[in-house]
């Protein structure tokens, strides 16, 4: 017993003065897909001895095993006790050193975590270890000439129509709906007693509401309703005719054909209150003219953000077109998941019914997959302009965004930062403002050419 308590220090010391010594990974690297690279890699015996050796080594130091004093106990006695945890640790141990070595050695730029399942990788008990995973890269594509994309700078002009129709929409939460004897019009609100038909299918309601706008009843979408409504009045008879979506709560009905009959009864129409000194005060203006010059000015900058937003994207359209880019599909498919519980979501709270939703989903899949091919690639385009153009993010760019943010939502800056932190989405912050810096970057470098005003509509005069 004495001989091996004795020589296993040296045998760890040893392995820790050589592991520079140890003879190198051998690494292949080929194409498996676009933008996929499957990564071999073989590791010598002799580091996995030296691994074991380290890993026992810390066993012996701090291990309590029965009839031996802590650091006496014998290399094989460990073994025997420990080692299946211990090839296990230095199996994975190797693998992730390894993989390390790559990415850094490499000029691969390995997107997320590698698709890797190291129980499926045996670390022999001789020669070498090899295992090989694929993992997504960054694309490799030509950039398109950047500097020089010609833009249209689009006129922004604070009407005193847009400035009347800004002041009615703000107006309207004052508002009150009144009936009317004109026929309805988009906006309104009718008042009928409902009733659907089909085959097994019946269903009434009386004095039911609705916006002269595309609505359901009973769950069955009603594309049609707010074309059918306009022009209604007080004892019109309106019928719409659907299919009831496959998604309906109500498995009889599902596919079948109904028509749904409104006999209008009352057309309201909302009534907005006249600006006044006093109504101005409620809002917390000075006079009815102070009103009208802050809704002057709010507009002004909100069209000084709409023609920013217009030329920004005529050079996305432009970069998207002129770059032709084959994404790893992994990445393409993570992507377009998000995307689509975005719009699933948004089409929830806009008040889209689940069924509805459900019976477009092959068709909002669709959109979103091109939705997300798209943001990926221009990710990446900007990506590769931000470093040729040097473009960086500083931390107070990072503070002054998040304060901004923090003020939208009545919160303290420093709150939500901790949120952010928690939640790993700095990263994410800092990207999309170097994204923005560098579309900012290339409005710089474009040639711009102002557009006149469009003259007036006859309807508008």
């Amino acid at each position: 017993m004495s001989d091996e308590t004795t020589n296993t220090p040296d045998v760890e010391e040893s392995a820790s003065a050589e592991q520079d010594t140890l003879p190198a990974n051998k690494v292949a690297i080929e194409d498996a897909g676009p933008s996929t690279k499957k990564i071999t890699i073989e590791i010598d015996r002799a580091r996995i001895d030296a691994k074991f050796d380290s890993i026992f080594g810390d066993l012996r130091r701090n291990a309590q095993v029965p009839g031996f004093r802590v650091g006496h106990a014998p290399r094989r006695l460990l073994e025997k006790r420990f080692g299946k945890e211990a090839a296990e640790d230095v199996r994975n141990g190797l693998v992730a050193e390894a993989l390390g070595k790559v990415a850094e050695d490499s000029d691969l730029r390995i997107l997320g975590e590698p698709d890797l399942k190291l129980d499926d990788i045996e670390l022999p008990d001789e020669g070498n270890l090899v295992f090989s995973v694929e993992v997504e890269v960054s694309p490799e594509f030509d950039l398109p000439d950047y500097k020089g994309i010609k833009v249209d700078e689009p006129s922004i002009e604070v009407t005193e129509e847009r400035a009347a129709e800004t002041t009615r929409n703000i107006l309207s939460a004052r508002g009150t709906l009144a009936p009317t004897d004109e026929p309805a019009a988009a906006g309104d609100q009718v008042v009928a007693d409902v009733a659907m038909a089909g085959e097994g299918i019946e269903e009434k309601r009386e004095n039911v509401e609705y916006q002269v706008a595309p609505a359901a009843f009973s769950g069955v979408p009603l594309e049609d309703l707010g074309e059918k409504l306009t022009g209604a009045k007080a004892g019109s008879t309106v019928q719409v005719k659907a299919t009831v979506p496959q998604g309906h709560a109500n498995e009889d009905w599902r596919g079948k054909e109904v028509a749904v009959t409104f006999d209008v009864k009352e057309v309201k129409r909302l009534e907005v209150p006249e600006l006044t000194d006093e109504l101005a005060k409620e809002f917390g203006m000075e006079s009815a003219e102070a009103f009208g010059g802050f809704i002057k000015e709010r507009l002004g900058a909100q069209l000084e953000t709409e023609r920013r937003q217009s030329m920004r994207q005529q050079v996305v359209t432009h970069l998207l077109e002129k770059t032709k880019i084959d994404l790893p599909e992994g990445l393409a498919a993570r992507q377009a998941a998000r995307v689509l519980q975005r719009r699933y979501i948004d089409l929830l709270y806009r008040g889209v019914p689940r069924e509805q939703i459900d019976q477009n989903l092959e068709l909002l899949q669709a959109r979103a997959s091109e939705e997300a091919a798209d943001e990926l690639r221009l990710s990446f385009i900007l990506d590769r302009i931000a470093e040729a153009e040097k473009i960086t993010v500083e931390e107070g760019e990072v503070n002054a965004r998040i304060a901004e943010m923090a003020m939208r939502q009545g919160r303290r800056p420093e709150r939500l930062r901790s949120e952010m932190s928690g939640e790993g989405s700095l990263g994410e912050l800092e990207n999309r403002i170097r994204e923005q810096k560098t579309l900012d970057r290339l409005l710089e470098l474009a040639e711009i050419a102002p557009q006149a005003p469009a003259p007036a509509s006859d309807e508008s005069k």
